[in-house]
């Protein structure tokens, strides 16, 4: 889109944190190892691509990346910076935008953790001669509605066809925006961001991502199917779902992404050592989040599952939502960070660029 080449070197789940290539390998058919010349061939005729580590393309992050988990390093903000900033600068890219969290469910501890580790990529990419911005965004609350590899493609597609959860189109759109911006497609922030929401209306954002699908294994007949949005045909399915329903009346005052994630996992939807075998299927399905008032029995959720619902993470799902009188909407685009600049609240940049 836009004429942009736009390579993916992604990473696989770590710790609560969904991976790129695990979500993706949920869709029948999607092959995410690619050999060099298929990339090459990828770029000049689909124009995008994503795939993981191989070969010699940042090897020494491969393997440390494998033992995060089972370390306790996964929070480690250095380990994070040079996991993620090899793998962008191998790609050869002109350009480069972030997202980094900021809140209970990100990997650092607080707001001004944040901003330094955005700080020290956007150092990096622009010391390697890369446009680098971050764009600092918060991670108390689940992102859209969904939790779980499958349920999260799906949401994905629904966002891409113009019909997500308002935060996921946000980001998307303001992220997308910058990078027009920084590549010299758009003229200003406002402009960026439209563009990218006018992808969702026209259908070409949709169009593009099943080329891509098409190009990495997918067959035309799913390509058919995930068009067409008949996911049921297309995914795998949990054996049981389970419904959480509010205690109380009020507003959800808080919905905890870190106790979710990790209940995610032990559903079976992330690992817990490195070679576990993810589980696509399971998840959780927000039908209430942060902000919405609630009446007592309402759904808050659904648990999919195939059996490791137990009575004691079943209660710690429960207690992942609070239920207060205040309503305390969700503000998720925080602040963008870029190299030899103060960070800029994102409304302050917006009427600037």
């Amino acid at each position: 889109l836009f004429g942009l080449k736009m390579p993916m070197v992604s990473g696989r789940g770590l710790g609560h944190t969904g991976g790129t290539a695990d979500k993706l390998e949920s869709i029948p058919g999607f092959k995410i190892s690619l050999t060099e010349e298929h990339m090459k061939r990828t770029l000049r005729d689909v124009g995008c691509y994503v795939t993981t580590q191989f070969g010699n393309i940042a090897p020494a992050d491969k393997t440390l990346y494998s033992i995060r988990d089972i370390t306790s390093t996964v929070c480690y903000a250095p380990l994070s910076c040079s996991s993620i900033m090899s793998k962008k600068l191998a790609e050869g890219i002109g350009s480069l935008v972030l997202d980094v969290k900021s809140g209970k469910a990100s990997t650092t501890d607080s707001y001004e953790q944040a901003e330094w580790l955005a700080r020290m990529m956007v150092d990096i990419g622009h010391g390697m001669g890369v446009n680098t911005t971050a764009v600092l965004t918060e991670m108390d609350t689940p992102i859209g509605h969904t939790i779980g590899n499958s349920l999260e493609m799906i949401e994905s597609l629904e966002c891409i066809k113009g019909n997500g959860p308002a935060d996921l189109e946000t980001i998307v759109a303001v992220q997308g925006g910058v990078l027009l911006c920084d590549a010299g497609v758009a003229a200003s922030q406002e402009q960026g961001e439209q563009m990218i929401r006018n992808t969702f209306r026209d259908g070409s954002a949709l169009d593009k991502f099943l080329q891509i699908l098409g190009n990495q294994g997918v067959d035309k007949k799913t390509l058919e199917l995930l068009k067409k949005g008949e996911y049921s045909e297309v995914f795998a399915k949990p054996e049981y779902v389970e419904n959480i329903t509010a205690e109380q009346s009020g507003y959800i005052e808080e919905v905890n992404a870190m106790a979710l994630g990790r209940a995610t996992v032990l559903l079976g939807g992330g690992r817990q050592l490195p070679g576990d075998v993810i589980d696509p299927a399971v998840g959780i399905k927000l039908l209430l989040t942060k902000g919405d008032q609630v009446k007592t029995g309402d759904i808050l959720a659904e648990v999919h599952h195939n059996g490791k619902l137990s009575s004691t993470l079943r209660t710690r799902i429960e207690g992942a939502f609070l239920i207060g009188q205040n309503r305390a909407p969700i503000k998720r685009v925080l602040a963008v960070v870029k190299a030899d600049a103060p960070t800029v609240d994102y409304e302050d940049y917006r009427s600037q660029h």
